[in-house]
């Protein structure tokens, strides 16, 4: 029954993507290459390139959800949100990467450590996808760069590699229900963030908490900053970024969040370079807009 329910959501969100579109979708090519063999897998990326392609625009390398043991680069969510990208003329990426926690899970069980070197391994193959881009000269290149964006785990991986050196190849990240490390420091030079999350999610916290909100003790008690506390502190620091928060949501919006027409315009939006100004919106669960954060009816259960 979840599963009919999950895939029932999908159809009803890609309708009203379609119903509410406000402009004619462009035409796209969709073509899969080998960016990287790592021993004996070889990672494939699908990319997406409107037609004509916008040399000027920005593009986005996403990683799927999964917790570093399962996923697809084409999950339905995914390839909806980067069609729908695409029909708006943003060049994409959706990239396969090492799954090593496969057979092993991701909970409160699996030391921090190890869990730290899963989301390193994601981003390293996001930067060797990064580099096959840059290196490809059979289509042009956005003149303004690659963010990096992703979904759950994949989110996680994507603010390792966009935060954690500096400076970084990219140009902005993108979370949708992903944390960082809580070591991490906000930094000037850092790239913008956009982050979409639930702020009832139980699994990645949407503020400073621990991973799966494990018992203190846990060998998995990594303690985490949600994307959206993240960008409330890169904002301090003079690096605007942007929120979309939901009342009430848990860790779905992961996925629900990629089909939301509202989320998909302030994407398209963020990426035509309005990211010069903070921007923080708050919804409810059902889409309707509240004046400020602090106006969430109650609490989590």
């Amino acid at each position: 029954m979840i599963h009919a329910f999950v895939t029932l959501s999908f159809f009803l969100f890609n309708l009203l993507l379609h119903l509410g579109a406000q402009e004619p979708m462009l035409p796209f090519v969709l073509e899969t290459h080998t960016y990287v063999v790592r021993g004996n897998d070889s990672l494939q990326l699908d990319l997406r390139m409107p037609q004509p392609p916008a040399e000027q625009g920005t593009g986005i390398v996403f990683l799927h959800g999964g917790g570093f043991q399962t996923g697809s680069r084409d999950a339905r969510p995914v390839a909806a949100f980067l069609d729908a990208m695409a029909g708006q003329g943003i060049p994409s990426a959706s990239i396969d990467y090492r799954l090593t926690m496969a057979g092993r899970g991701f909970g409160c069980d699996i030391p921090t450590e190890e869990k730290r070197w899963a989301v390193r391994i994601a981003a390293e193959d996001a930067h060797a996808a990064l580099n096959w881009l840059v290196s490809a000269d059979d289509w042009p290149l956005p003149k303004n760069g690659w963010v990096i964006a992703g979904s759950s785990a994949g989110a996680e991986a994507a603010l390792f590699a966009a935060y954690c050196a500096t400076p970084t190849p990219w140009q902005g990240a993108m979370s949708f229900s992903g944390a960082l490390d809580a070591a991490i420091r906000p930094d000037s030079l850092h790239p913008p963030l956009f982050a979409i999350h639930g702020t009832c999610d139980p699994l990645v916290p949407v503020g400073a908490a621990l991973h799966h909100f494990c018992p203190n003790d846990a060998p998995g008690a990594w303690s985490l900053i949600g994307g959206p506390a993240w960008a409330d502190s890169l904002n301090t620091v003079g690096v605007p970024s942007w929120t979309h928060r939901t009342c009430g949501g848990g860790h779905l919006i992961c996925n629900t969040g990629m089909l939301d027409p509202e989320v998909q315009t302030m994407v398209v939006q963020w990426l035509s370079g309005h990211w010069s100004a903070p921007l923080d919106v708050t919804v409810d669960l059902n889409g309707a807009r509240h004046q400020g954060r602090a106006s969430c009816p109650q609490p989590c259960n």
